[in-house]
């Protein structure tokens, strides 16, 4: 079970992305800079003090979405402590099959991002040694952050701290706000207001939702949240009980075919643009923010995409609203993925050293600049209006902890099955709920019997 209370972690990040609690609005230098820092080693600053010069590999997906945060601490690294940082920037969709690459050669960078490490050390569908990543548990800057994103993160088999999450992303809406306001339509708040809202859309000649599902991806994200609203929302502990088989989805068939309807039925209601498989990510946030589509149904990660289509534009968020009149609409978050170090760097301590300038208020503020995100490092102080908007939703919706797809989603895939791609077949008709239950259950069999 997770020890991570979301409500909790939504109230504190909220008040740590609009008031901070620095005691002045200049962030805190990171801690690593000074020779006096709690916990640092004599030698955890070589490079710095001696001008020997040190090289450290960084594999990423994140830099599209990053690139002023991550050039400025790259040049930090450089210029302060003599520390060369080597950018493998690799696609999204290419990582996965990279990071495998890279695990299988035992040829790991010393730095390298991940989207997330499961409680039961699974990393990108491999079991991993608990020995693979360094613990950075005594990284100064690790103290700057919500305790409780710090301990869910260190809540896993080994009980070691791999990576700290600095932001947490929520699942829902991203909206262009004139569109919205040109055709007199106010956010909705269930399911009935949304779509006549989309219909409203559809008959002014606009695309409702920008769906990009060519990237397969992006094809779980509705039925991440239909899954929040039909199945979490009545108890949480039921994804749980599906990953670990002392439960089956078929055990629920109405309810999983109801979430799997979701998208199906705005599919049949013309909701998406009419070529919605040959669409990309790009694309549709590009719809989005010029006015094409009025909506895309996304994670807060998407907003920068959107407003690079038009710097102008008023990007807003609210909570998908598959709610009945007076229910609650599920707002799915998480807090997870982050930075690693290679246990096997020939440079330890100059990894932790990039690690702490990593994590450090100063930096932090420049990757929250980038994202638009709610930070989980207490120091940081955001105030832009599409956060406000996520703490809003937050506020007045059922916040959950994770996703569909976090946490307790991936012991199907770890068998061959991959929801992804069959979300697309039921997009395309390729499958049917029916089908999409049985594979699941099965996937998930065969990946705990492999288990054993």
């Amino acid at each position: 079970m997770r020890k991570l209370s979301m409500l909790a972690l939504a109230a504190a990040m909220t008040s740590a992305a609009l008031t901070g609690c620095g005691s002045d609005d200049t962030p805190d230098k990171p801690a690593a800079s000074s020779s006096a820092a709690a916990g640092q080693s004599e030698g955890a600053t070589p490079s710095a003090e001696s001008g020997k010069p040190v090289t450290l590999t960084f594999m990423t997906y994140t830099y599209a979405d990053r690139t002023k945060s991550t050039d400025a601490w790259i040049k930090d690294m450089k210029d302060k402590y003599n520390i060369t940082i080597e950018l493998q920037n690799v696609p999204t969709d290419q990582y996965e099959t990279a990071v495998k690459t890279k695990l299988a050669a035992g040829d790991i960078p010393d730095l390298l991002m991940t989207h997330t490490i499961s409680k039961d050390l699974t990393l990108y569908g491999t079991q991993m040694d608990p020995d693979l990543f360094l613990d950075i548990s005594d990284v100064p800057s690790v103290s700057q952050y919500i305790p409780s994103v710090v301990a869910d993160a260190k809540d896993n088999k080994a009980g070691k701290l791999y990576f700290v999450p600095v932001s947490t992303n929520a699942l829902g809406v991203l909206y262009n706000k004139k569109t919205f306001s040109d055709n007199d339509i106010a956010v909705p708040t269930d399911r009935q207001a949304f779509e006549a809202a989309s219909d409203k859309l559809k008959s002014a000649g606009l695309i409702p939702i920008a769906g990009g599902f060519k990237d397969s991806w992006t094809t779980q994200i509705i039925p991440f949240i239909a899954y929040g609203q039909y199945i979490n929302a009545k108890d949480m502990t039921t994804r749980i009980k599906i990953a670990d088989g002392t439960m089956k989805a078929a055990d629920i068939a109405d309810d999983f075919k109801k979430v799997l309807a979701v998208q199906q039925n705005w599919r049949d209601r013309g909701y998406f643009p009419k070529d919605f498989l040959g669409t990309d990510a790009n694309v549709a946030s590009t719809m989005v923010g010029t006015g094409k589509a009025a909506m895309l149904v996304s994670g807060t990660w998407q907003y920068k995409a959107i407003q690079d289509a038009d710097p102008e534009a008023q990007i807003g968020f609210f909570a998908l609203p598959l709610n009945e009149p007076g229910e609650k609409t599920v707002v799915p978050t998480s807090a997870s993925g982050g930075l690693v170090i290679s246990a096997k760097t020939a440079n330890p301590e100059a990894a932790k050293l990039a690690m702490d300038v990593y994590l450090s208020a100063e930096n932090q503020t420049r990757i929250m600049a980038d994202l638009n995100g709610i930070p989980t490092n207490t120091q940081v102080k955001v105030d832009n209006a599409f956060v406000a908007d996520i703490n809003a939703a937050m506020a007045a919706g059922d916040v959950q902890p994770d996703w569909w797809g976090v946490n307790y989603y991936h012991p199907a895939s770890l068998s061959g099955f991959a929801p992804d791609k069959e979300f697309q077949s039921l997009l395309a008709d390729g499958t049917t709920p029916d089908r999409f239950i049985e594979g699941y259950d099965k996937g998930i069999a065969k990946a705990l019997e492999a288990a054993k």
